[in-house]
């Protein structure tokens, strides 16, 4: 009995004890004072972020609307206090009440607010909401045209929402997306749409990968159906392409299992037959050859039995690809041109924040922001005292700012090509004891936070530069010396650059294509090498990193080349013979019926 009575005590004395936490509130964050947490790291964001959006207040609408979105980035991690100030949620709450207004103002200011949102239900109301009750694109001085319509308010509410979540855990939402998944002929709407889609289809088969339950899933895909067929015979148009793509990729994958064997057969069937040269290709240079990849992938699927929830990842595409959601996330709606002078007093801000601040974090926000806001002829002037701090002699200084500031450099446009590549050299060619010791002295610390023990920061930088500006590869001849080793060399054993090596590869590719081009300074039998280094067997000793999934993902690449390029370089049948022993693989076959078209 007397254990008995001590627990109640025990229980009452424990919340007595929290009381004083239990009644507290979290700070504000975006009003009142300054917010604090006791660590150095955050309490330096949360100063700055309170300095932008003072400046915010007093800026142009362009350059507030800027500021705006670009301010979560200041919002600390600081979810292991108790009492974190509710940054995201208050932003949020602020952005969301301006929805509210009869009409809506269609502005840069609002394209901002609804970017900051991420309330599912805030967001599928702006999508549901009728376009008569919002005004024409309101251009502001710095915005050169032309208006987005109206229907971009949509396409950006439901680009923000995250349909995969919605549709697994909110039944009102997942009956509203779904419902615009069946009546939607928009190809812009059905590729924002498609997450919801893969969702149902994925949840069909949660704990018995071989069989579907239910009929939603084979009623969408079904549907799906005439929709293909309709927009392979349309016009050619770009969204309509990356929809039939994920569409037939669907077909392959849940084909079988949905009972649309038969039909998805038929589908892909009569693209091969027209090696992908369909209405919706034409005039769009690489589509045909994505299309028709896309599309034997498919019927490799339909003949393997499925076991994987998802579809499978689309190749990496030959066609310039429109990417949606990145247009409508990060792209200015209207453009932008704003006046040298005011691009200049908001660098000398900038400017004023760097020699304050002393932590990598709130300074890489900067240094970014002046990437964003420097008149090219600013940049230029400027290039050399920018990337100095990465140098300490000839040795390069590695730290999280030095890495953003070689980030940021790289893609300064208004900087002549000779000198950003020049950079880009230093970076690729570096020997390691040219590289000073990762310093993360001015980094965030904590117990909750752990850094990457391997990682290539200098490679992933040049790699991400070269995806941007793949013509410096033909028009330098020591970026592309760098290049050609390292694609003759094996794969890279270890995790870390085995992952920079798969944003090597389209690099890689374009040495291939620049040595089977006969122009100046090319080689056929350097584009022969690689390509027959990437037959070669692996070592014994390397066997066992075929299931690290970068290694994995580099081999899967080289395999595709081999098929991409096999021809070009006349090694079709070299090629032929080492897919034809791999044909039971989903790359190797693929790569063989390319080969061969």
């Amino acid at each position: 009995m007397k254990r008995r009575a001590a627990l109640p005590f025990a229980l009452a004395f424990a919340l007595s004890a929290c009381s004083s936490t239990l009644w507290m509130s979290a700070p504000p964050c975006l009003r009142g004072p300054v917010p604090e947490v006791g660590r150095p790291v955050p309490d330096e964001m949360f100063a700055l972020m309170r300095r932008e959006r003072d400046r915010a207040e007093r800026a142009s609408p362009l350059v507030r609307a800027h500021i705006l979105e670009t301010i979560p980035r200041l919002f600390p991690d600081v979810s292991d206090l108790l009492l974190a100030p509710p940054c995201d949620e208050e932003l949020e709450a602020e952005s969301a009440a301006a929805f509210d207004e009869k009409p809506l103002p269609f502005s840069r200011l609002l394209v901002a607010r609804i970017r900051t949102v991420h309330d599912a239900e805030i967001l599928m109301a702006l999508a549901k909401r009728d376009e008569a009750s919002i005004t024409e694109y309101q251009l502001s001085p710095d915005e050169p045209g032309p208006r987005p319509p109206k229907s971009f308010v949509r396409y950006l509410a439901l680009a923000s929402i995250p349909v995969y979540w919605v549709v697994t855990n909110v039944p009102e939402g997942r009956r509203l997306l779904l419902d615009r998944v069946r009546t939607s002929k928009d190809a812009r709407e059905q590729l924002l749409l498609h997450g919801a889609t893969s969702s149902v289809y994925s949840w069909m088969f949660w704990g018995h990968p071989e069989r579907a339950e239910g009929e939603e899933g084979p009623a969408l895909l079904r549907a799906s159906l005439p929709e293909i067929k309709r927009r392979l015979e349309g016009p050619a148009d770009a969204a309509s392409l990356e929809l039939v793509l994920l569409q037939i990729n669907d077909l392959g994958a849940y084909g079988v299992r949905f009972g649309l064997e038969r039909e998805a057969r038929a589908l892909v069937n009569e693209i091969l037959a027209a090696k992908g040269e369909v209405p919706l290709t034409r005039g769009i240079p690489g589509a045909a050859r994505d299309l028709a990849e896309v599309a034997r992938a498919a019927l490799f699927d339909l003949d393997t039995p499925q076991k994987s929830t998802s579809a499978p990842d689309l190749p990496r595409p030959r066609r310039e690809q429109i990417d949606v959601q990145a247009e409508l996330r990060y792209v200015e709606p209207a453009g932008r041109k704003v006046p040298e002078a005011a691009a200049l007093a908001r660098v000398r801000e900038l400017d004023a924040e760097l020699e304050k601040l002393r932590f990598n974090a709130p300074r890489c926000y900067v240094l970014n922001e002046l990437g964003h806001w420097m008149p090219p002829a600013e940049a230029s002037r400027r290039f050399d005292a920018f990337i100095a701090p990465i140098f300490e002699g000839e040795r390069i200084r590695l730290d999280t700012e030095s890495v953003c500031r070689m980030d940021v450099a790289l893609g300064l446009n208004g900087v002549d090509e000779a000198r950003r590549v020049k950079l880009l050299e230093k970076l690729l060619t570096a020997k390691p004891e040219q590289v000073g010791p990762r310093d993360r002295s001015r980094d965030e610390h904590h117990p909750a936070i752990a850094y990457p023990a391997d990682e290539q920061p200098l490679w992933s930088v040049a790699a991400s530069a070269l995806l941007v500006h793949p013509e410096w590869i033909e028009r330098h001849a020591e970026v592309r010396t760098w290049l050609e080793q390292q694609a003759l060399a094996p794969i890279p054993s270890d995790s870390a650059t085995a992952q920079v090596w798969t944003y090597f590869q389209p690099s890689f590719e374009r040495v291939i294509t620049f040595h089977a081009s006969g122009a100046p300074g090319a080689s056929m039998e350097t584009a022969r090498a690689i390509l027959r280094g990437y037959m070669q067997p692996l070592d014994p000793t390397m066997q066992k990193l075929i299931a690290y999934i970068y290694f994995g993902e580099v081999s899967r690449a080289r395999m595709r080349a081999l098929g991409d390029y096999g021809k070009l370089v006349g090694l079709v049948p070299e090629v032929t013979a080492y897919l034809e022993e791999r044909k039971t693989d989903r790359t190797a076959t693929v790569a063989l019926h390319m080969l061969n078209l």
